[in-house]
């Protein structure tokens, strides 16, 4: 009988074993959750089963690719490493080797424009000599740069779309050196910020990019550049060109000084969708009109800036190589030392461009040098002083060139003094040659439209012109003589063209 009992015992010990190992597992846990490629981790709660995910600002939510690990012997659906849609929340659902399931829900949110996740900057200053390239790492502040850093030699910057930089301080800026190139190419969901120091929210709180160089490298596109412009030069903008640069929906929005000064030659050979805002001077100040004459768009706006126009200080513009047009902004050309047009080729004014003239300056039109001013009645081309007290010079006009026009133009607020070459809204010179229509002349403190010559006034074409204010009459003729039949005295004033 014991022989009995005992052999039982053992089968139900054996038995009981085998079930045991037999027993299959009922884990079924999401243990992590990342999103590859974007350093990002993904919060995991277990009551109520839930994922919670942050990725940095501009990430296309639409392909992400979750790496999720799960408890051992478990599968998991979807599957993990498959790029998936997070635009709405994804259930992902965890069975367990015996068959019992567990669902969470992931969500994957956007962090606001600027934001990001904490994380460790890198930290930068001095020079940079070699090829470098910045990816973004997907923090808040990607890269902190503590004074001006240098880009010199033949190196190139690349800062990819996502980065966010943040400067130390007021004197914190990058400088590309003469031989040296930037590339800083955002997209509109990645754009790349420049900013100043967290606890410094105001304009002002770093200072600026100088680029030296003209290298076509030298590229921004969807870069955000906030709250710079720490010097008080007016040439150091806070994008400052002295090389060459194409700049596109970028976006400089806060400055103590200009938005972007191109000095010296200082060229943007590509300018549009550019928006420029919130600046204590100007948008833009130049020193080489021939940017002006480049590939700018209408595109660009400027709003909310200190004094809104284009400040513009050459006095002089040589056309001895190449004509050029001069394109009609949403804002002013502010001529701070007028403009004297010289040289043998044609310059062209696009109609609806508006000229704000400092007092006392001319513009004027010299030798064999070709001028188009052509507006239209809808968008006529408008000569004024910069203000309504400010009483310029006019247009001193001597050109001999035939192809001269002047049409729908309203010059105003002319005759800063009574000397021949200030008196009047438009003075032509013995010999020139023009085609003069549909114009408003004044108002003025003298005359309108002053005639050197009247014996070669046979050069000028016109029909259709006005006059308004002109305080000592419309037309002065400073020398008279016979023209057309008629004798006409020195200094005779006229109520119309003859």
């Amino acid at each position: 009988m014991k022989t009995v009992f005992k052999t039982l015992s053992l089968f139900i010990l054996a038995l009981a074993m085998l079930t045991a190992c037999n027993k299959e597992s009922s884990e079924k846990r999401i243990l992590s959750f990342t999103i590859a490629g974007l350093n990002v981790t993904g919060d995991i709660t277990e009551n109520p089963k839930a994922i919670v995910a942050v990725v940095p600002y501009g990430t296309d939510v639409t392909s992400l690719v979750p790496i999720i690990t799960i408890s051992e012997k478990a599968t998991i659906s979807p599957a993990s490493g498959i790029a998936t849609d997070f635009t709405h929340p994804v259930t992902y659902t965890v069975t367990a080797e015996d068959g019992s399931k567990a669902s969470y829900t992931a969500t994957v949110t956007v962090s606001p424009n600027g934001g990001g996740i904490d994380g460790d900057p890198t930290t930068l200053s001095g020079n940079i000599d070699a090829n470098t390239t910045w990816p973004d790492l997907g923090y808040n502040v990607d890269y902190i740069i503590d004074g001006n850093l240098t880009i010199t030699g033949n190196a190139l910057l690349t800062i990819q779309p996502g980065v966010t930089i943040m400067f130390t301080g007021i004197d914190g800026g990058i400088e590309i050196g003469e031989n040296a190139g930037i590339r800083m190419l955002g997209t509109a969901e990645k754009p790349i910020i420049l900013e100043g120091p967290v606890n410094n929210p105001n304009n002002g709180s770093w200072n600026r990019v100088l680029v030296h160089s003209n290298r076509n490298d030298n590229k921004f596109e969807y870069v955000q550049f906030l709250r710079g412009g720490s010097s008080d030069q007016k040439w150091n903008g806070v994008v400052n060109v002295r090389g060459r640069l194409s700049m596109k929906n970028c976006i400089i929005d806060g400055s103590l000084n200009s938005g972007i000064s191109t000095e010296y030659e200082g060229y943007l050979t590509e300018f549009e969708n550019n928006a420029i805002t919130h600046c204590a001077m100007y948008p833009w100040i130049t020193e080489n009109i021939y940017t002006l004459c480049s590939n700018i768009s209408l595109t660009n706006t400027f709003t909310n800036n200190g004094d809104n126009c284009v400040y513009v200080d050459p006095a002089s513009f040589e056309l001895d190589d190449d004509n050029y047009t001069l394109q009609a902004l949403s804002i002013p050309y502010y001529l701070h030392q007028g403009l004297s047009l010289t040289g043998n080729k044609t310059f062209t004014i696009e109609k609806g461009a508006s000229f704000l003239m400092a007092a006392l300056t001319n513009i004027r039109v010299e030798g064999s040098c070709g001028f188009i001013a052509q507006g239209t009645e809808d968008m006529p081309i408008l000569f004024r002083g910069e203000n309504a007290e400010t009483k310029w010079g006019g247009i001193l006009f001597e050109s001999t060139r035939s192809l001269n026009v002047i049409e729908h133009c309203k010059i105003m607020n002319c005759g800063s003094s009574s000397n021949w070459n200030e008196r009047t809204c438009l003075y032509i010179r013995t010999d020139a040659k023009l085609t003069l229509n549909n114009n408003v002349f004044g108002p003025c403190r003298f005359n309108g439209v002053g005639i050197e010559n009247i014996e070669t006034w046979s050069n000028v074409q016109h029909q259709g012109n006005t006059f308004t204010e002109c305080a000592n009459g419309n037309v002065w003729i400073e020398g008279g003589g016979l023209y057309n039949g008629h004798e006409y005295d020195d200094n005779a004033v006229l109520n119309d063209l003859p």
